[in-house]
């Protein structure tokens, strides 16, 4: 990512309408290439492989090559690499998301807590961030996101403008370090690739990552219908906005 951050690529529109580039498909090709020959037996599912249908009786990487693209492309950061383990005997247990702009990476392992490395340095145990009170939480607005939908939606639930912050894919950062609190996606699916290698980081360190119904987040079972949305936040405010969201956004 960066060898090639200055321009060294071409960009190209998927059938969706968002971007790609050279970049994540040769982190790609690396990606299956690697998988293939170190773990043999273990299954990819990424966002720029080629698509099979998901058997939850099987080991998997989830991994998104590169998370953020139109950031790379236009911004020039909040970027960043995510993968994710899925065995089918204890679900999603391992995760790590890599920030290669400033050369920071944070994973966990079920059970094991969260760990980050800055900077080439050893590893250390990242302290879950300590409880806060309703008025001290803060809010994550995708960066990318122009319309007024999420301030009205965080000002009801009593966020002042200057909690609510923007947020790209450093958001799991943000959440180790204490500074982000309550994620509400207003999707009704977002891909496995985007979400797993997060997961677990978030929840060795003491959010609850959920649908909006309270259902679980699983890799290879589809959201509820009809799925509101998504939620990560500590777990000791999670049925505040379990029980608030619906009826705000209804």
């Amino acid at each position: 990512m960066m060898d090639r951050i200055d321009g060294q690529y071409k960009v190209y529109e998927k059938p969706d309408h968002s971007r790609v580039t050279d970049v994540d498909l040769a982190i790609s090709k690396l990606l299956q290439a690697q998988i293939k020959t170190s773990l043999p037996g273990i299954h990819l599912y990424s966002e720029e492989s080629p698509k099979q249908p998901i058997d939850r009786s099987l080991p998997y990487v989830i991994a998104d090559e590169l998370d953020g693209t139109s950031y790379y492309i236009d911004l020039k950061k909040g970027f960043s690499h995510q993968s994710a383990y899925y065995h089918p005997d204890h679900g999603l247990c391992a995760g790590l998301v890599f920030y290669p702009r400033i050369n920071t990476l944070i994973y966990a392992v079920k059970g094991q807590g969260a760990y980050i490395e800055e900077g080439g340095e050893a590893p250390r145990r990242i302290t879950p961030p300590a409880p806060k009170p309703l008025e001290a939480l803060t809010f994550a607005h995708p960066l990318r996101y122009r319309g007024e939908r999420y301030n009205n939606l965080y000002r009801k639930l009593g966020a002042d403008d200057d909690r609510i912050l923007r947020t790209d894919a450093r958001r799991t950062l943000m959440m180790a370090r204490g500074e982000l609190d309550v994620n509400i996606f207003l999707s009704p699916r977002i891909p496995y690739w985007d979400l797993s290698g997060e997961k677990v980081i978030v929840e060795e360190l003491g959010y609850s990552h959920s649908y909006l119904n309270r259902q679980p987040v699983e890799f290879g079972k589809p959201p509820p219908k009809p799925n509101l949305g998504y939620l990560i936040c500590p777990e000791e405010w999670k049925e505040k906005f379990f029980t608030e969201t619906p009826r705000l956004i209804a």
